[in-house]
């Protein structure tokens, strides 16, 4: 499926990957029950002067607005992939050299990863964050 408007970004995705995980929401957009033309998205920033400043949601858990190494590193399945993350961060200045050197000095050792990973909360598979903060009506 590929959408395409001119003189704007292209998007292509996998349909049976889509139907597969939003089937309603497929099934409405294939059939046309509903539709509505969006015309642009906000990126909730506002613009002050030069400067860009982001729109705060305190309702939001600061996990979602503001994850932190462990947030990611609780998604690892093997210390290459926990490397990669805390390389990243200290390269990004989000990790002191410090912090680095205690994820480094942990993950190493002998079951670190796992370790960590359950005492941080657990590992958080796909649709965490929707199982956890999801509310029914």
């Amino acid at each position: 499926m590929k959408i395409q408007q001119e003189d704007r970004i292209n998007v292509e995705y996998d349909k049976e990957k889509l139907y597969s995980k939003f089937p309603h929401l497929m099934s409405e957009v294939s059939n046309k029950k509903q539709s509505i033309k969006i015309e642009s998205i906000t990126n909730e920033i506002e613009k002050v002067g030069n400067e860009i400043i982001p729109i705060k949601d305190t309702n939001l858990p600061n996990e979602l607005i503001n994850p932190g190494a462990i947030d990611f590193l609780r998604r690892c399945t093997t210390n290459e992939e926990a490397f990669e993350i805390i390389d990243y961060l200290l390269q990004r200045k989000e990790l002191t050299q410090q912090e680095y050197d205690e994820f480094h000095d942990q993950i190493v050792q002998e079951g670190g990863l796992k370790k960590l990973i359950e005492e941080s909360g657990g590992f958080k598979k796909e649709g965490y964050y929707e199982r956890k903060y999801y509310k029914k009506k």
